[in-house]
């Protein structure tokens, strides 16, 4: 229990971008005109936000203390943003332009 309120801040702030993927898929699964996919498109950039964060202070922490010295609490949570930011990061390179997934089709 030591890093309850740890996991209760990443729980609070991930909760939000969470939330508007899931209003957006119900938008899309009752397709409301108003472009509820945009809502899943920006909680997956606020995800890789987030997780790019988490990422890089994972990496000073590593940096700075070793790999023996990090806590279980920040290991897990360092593969938990990883996995959630290989999607997002896919994401972004749509969103910039830097790759075109309609030309695959």
């Amino acid at each position: 229990m030591k890093y309850r309120y740890k996991v209760l801040i990443q729980i609070v702030i991930l909760f939000y971008p969470f939330w508007l993927i899931i209003n957006g898929f119900i938008g899309v699964l009752d397709k409301v005109p108003l472009h509820p996919d945009d809502l899943i498109f920006f909680g997956v950039l606020i995800i890789g936000l987030i997780s790019m964060f988490n990422i890089l202070l994972f990496m000073i922490r590593l940096f700075l203390l070793g790999w023996h010295e990090i806590g279980q609490y920040y290991k897990i949570f360092f593969f938990i943003h990883l996995i959630l930011f290989i999607p997002s990061f896919t994401a972004w390179l749509v969103f910039l332009g830097v790759i075109n997934p309609f030309r695959f089709f």
